[in-house]
């Protein structure tokens, strides 16, 4: 049964002719014709009666027509709320995002959706990526924020930005001087290190594997401040995203890799059965700017 096939019954029965109803509908008589004959022989019911060269609709015909008439009525008020009565400032916006991005980039983004959609509702939760991934399944998060690799073969990502990972030296280190940091000259100096589930603990791992460094780790953290505190006391270096530089300390200096391979892609991730709304595609957009601007 088709839609179509319902708008020419109706419009028989209210026009009262086939011809009327063609022309009502745009189309030939014959083809309206067809149509209608198609429908019945799948109700396998007779819904007029020909009379010659008039028609009169039967008692199935008129049980029938009310249920067309609220089919119908029910797919134009679907479309209503998809277009006319679709409004993206009212509807609600569930995002997480990964601690070692949320303090330094969130706040702008943040301002940036409320003064595009003042009215729409934002949820947030801050977690590491294991916890978001499995929000994001359970449909309680329509997108998160973290980086790659996500082995998830039903989730979606879209690359929001690519960060150099930089290194965090106290400005009396052997490295405070150089113009950029070979990745050897890290394998004897006391490292600070992310700890697991944080997903930056794992991209420092395979740098370093990558590069054949083992530097001495003398402090592990899940905290990406306390790193940066650890590393201006000068206890030790460490890894850090580019959007974490604090400009408020004095005794850091910030260094990049000579060989530039340090980096992390941040994505944003859904459902691969959910398609991205209008607020969380804007978000994603935001979420650029403001990492744009804090590391320019």
């Amino acid at each position: 049964m088709e839609l179509r096939q319902l708008e020419y019954f109706v419009a028989v029965v209210e026009t009262g002719s086939f011809s009327r109803a063609a022309k009502r509908c745009n189309i030939t008589q014959p083809s309206l014709s067809q149509q209608i004959i198609k429908l019945e022989q799948e109700l396998e019911q007779t819904l007029f009666d020909r009379l010659g060269r008039s028609i009169a609709i039967t008692e199935v015909g008129k049980l029938f027509y009310p249920r067309a008439m609220s089919i119908l009525s029910d797919v134009q008020q679907a479309k209503h709320v998809i277009t006319d009565g679709y409004n993206p400032e009212e509807r609600e916006l569930a995002i997480g995002i990964i601690p070692t991005l949320a303090p330094y980039i969130l706040s702008g983004a943040v301002e940036r959706f409320q003064v595009a959609y003042p009215t729409a509702s934002l949820q947030i939760l801050e977690d590491t990526t294991n916890t978001l991934v499995d929000e994001l399944l359970n449909a309680s998060l329509d997108v998160i924020f973290v980086s790659l690799p996500i082995n998830n073969k039903k989730i979606k990502t879209i690359e929001v930005f690519t960060e150099p990972l930089l290194v965090a030296v106290n400005n009396n280190n052997v490295l405070a001087n150089v113009v950029t940091v070979n990745a050897e000259s890290l394998s004897n100096l006391p490292f600070i290190r992310l700890t697991d589930p944080n997903c930056l603990a794992d991209q420092l791992d395979a740098f370093c594997y990558t590069q054949k460094i083992d530097p001495p780790v003398i402090y592990r953290t899940s905290n990406l401040t306390t790193t940066m505190e650890l590393v201006q006391s000068g206890l030790g270096v460490s890894l850090v995203p580019a959007c974490s530089i604090p400009k408020s300390y004095t005794n850091l200096i910030f260094k990049q890799l000579d060989s530039n391979t340090a980096n992390r892609v941040i994505v944003a991730a859904h459902h691969k059965g959910r398609s991205q709304s209008v607020l969380a595609q804007a978000f994603n957009h935001f979420l650029k700017e403001s990492w744009e601007s804090t590391i320019s």
